[in-house]
């Protein structure tokens, strides 16, 4: 007789995986701990889970998409486009990688062990690009106009988000300082006018830019 899957035992298991991945990280962490935290046997667990992979990320996208939405409504309440730009990248590059105790790190750790075969689904990483590709729409209008510079910077951000992530890891004081934010954030509008800097806005009807990219961001 199939076993009824149960809500309250699925939640338990995905509580006890984020207590114990922000304990001791990804790899560290193993079905058997989880299911202990959890109050159910070992076997149990893959009745809900196939693999700690596909656990790790059931966690992750809730508290990534709770993170990424918070910013996004952080960059559209602010001021022209230096402002909203700013936002953007302190936010991804610095604030990010620092909340709770690094816990985004745990994605390149579940990364590196993915494989051939490993339940792995590239959704959050097309999200994630997508609500990127809508605040550097909203933050210059020349991003607004120009989807194709749009992706490459998307792609770079990926990227070096990926990198701040492991940099925060090893060294919290290596992640970008004021000078390095502004440095990017002028890179990132040099094709704005000066004057429009103050002026940027969310353009209607602007479809989010899904090219494909580094996969390495979620």
């Amino acid at each position: 007789m199939p076993q009824v899957k149960k809500e309250d035992i699925r939640l338990a298991i995905l509580e006890a995986s984020h207590a114990l991945f922000l304990e001791k990280g990804y790899v560290d962490t193993t079905m058997v701990q989880i299911a202990k935290r959890a109050g159910i046997s070992h076997a149990n667990i893959y009745s809900y889970f196939t693999a700690k992979l596909q656990v790790f990320f059931c966690v992750y996208e809730k508290w990534f998409k709770a993170r990424i939405s918070a910013l996004e409504a952080e960059v559209m309440t602010a001021h022209g486009a230096h402002a909203r730009m700013r936002t953007l990248l302190s936010g991804l590059l610095v604030e990010t990688p620092r909340l709770d105790n690094g816990f985004s790190h745990n994605l390149v750790q579940a990364l590196a062990t993915v494989s051939p075969g490993d339940p792995y689904d590239p959704s959050l990483l097309q999200w994630f690009r997508e609500r990127l590709s809508a605040m550097l729409a909203a933050s210059a209008p020349s991003l607004a106009r120009d989807g194709v510079r749009r992706a490459r910077l998307i792609d770079m951000l990926v990227l070096t988000f990926d990198g701040c992530l492991v940099n925060y890891h090893v060294n919290p004081a290596s992640l970008p300082d004021v000078a390095m934010l502004e440095e990017y954030v002028a890179a990132f509008l040099s094709a704005e006018p000066a004057q429009s800097h103050e002026s940027a806005s969310m353009p209607q009807g602007e479809d989010p830019v899904t090219t494909s990219g580094s996969a390495a961001a979620a």
